[in-house]
């Protein structure tokens, strides 16, 4: 859940701290939201600890506190897709499953189909096919390492890769060649409503349990001002929605005395 559209390098530390935190589905499931969202500072994506919470209540109250390992139950829980649910049931309890991350889907990709970048269900084919049979564990988490750190997305290392020898995008000399220049799957991030929303839930982890006014927290995301607070109220009925946000009535009216904080 950490993994989803964040590095390693910012996952790996903040890790081990929440699972300290929280280290198992019961202290996870009945804990303040607020704890919860303290903890994934940092992480961004801030939705992402909402979901994790709310499936460590679903699995609390619907298994027993136990993961499920069938892969309908997973994707069945908040937040888990496709991917989480694969991973969960193949590394924790050795299902016979492909496991599709953008590493693993860019080796396909290339291996298979000489292609930088198959559509997601093409790529699940290809995975389906190419599973070793009885050897899932390894096979998926050797792939991922092949995308990470052999076939990248620019200047592959062709010469060092174990499927050279049946890699339709090398026998092509694709690996050679300039890249397609791709568009950005994402809107810039600067300026964006959801730079401000993760504004607003850093500034809010700072005032833990007291909250601030809608006066202050549009000071906050708008330094120079920003009279109308129309455009905070919706933002904030957004995150209130997601469950990251607890507004009074007078901030849900617009009220710059209003009061917003993380939910209890």
């Amino acid at each position: 859940m950490m993994l989803q559209q964040t590095q390693t390098g910012r996952v790996a530390p903040a890790y081990g701290t929440f699972l300290a935190k929280f280290p198992d589905v019961r202290t996870l499931a009945h804990a303040p939201a607020m704890e919860v969202i303290q903890a994934w500072r940092g992480l961004g994506y801030n939705r992402r600890a909402v979901d994790l919470q709310r499936s460590a209540q679903a699995i609390e109250h619907e298994y027993g506190g136990v993961v499920p390992s069938d892969l309908k139950a997973l994707r069945a829980l908040p937040g888990v897709g496709d991917y989480s649910a694969s991973a969960v049931a193949c590394f924790a309890y050795d299902r016979q499953v492909p496991v599709v991350d953008v590493n693993v889907r860019r080796v396909l990709s290339r291996a298979a189909r000489a292609s930088d970048e198959l559509s997601l269900d093409e790529t699940r084919r290809v995975a389906a096919e190419w599973l070793a049979p009885g050897e899932a564990y390894r096979w998926n988490q050797a792939l991922m390492d092949v995308g990470a750190m052999i076939c990248r997305i620019d200047k592959p290392l062709c010469a060092q890769c174990p499927l050279k020898a049946t890699c339709e995008y090398r026998a092509r000399g694709l690996n050679k060649g300039p890249r397609p220049e791709r568009r950005p799957k994402q809107s810039p991030f600067e300026g964006s409503s959801r730079q401000k929303r993760g504004g607003i839930i850093d500034h809010l982890r700072d005032t833990a349990g007291e909250g601030v006014s809608l006066s202050v927290l549009a000071k906050v995301i708008h330094p120079n001002g920003h009279k109308d607070l129309t455009w905070l109220v919706e933002l904030l009925e957004g995150l209130e929605r997601e469950g990251l946000v607890e507004m009074t009535p007078g901030a849900r009216r617009g009220s710059a005395r209003g009061i917003v904080r993380l939910p209890g």
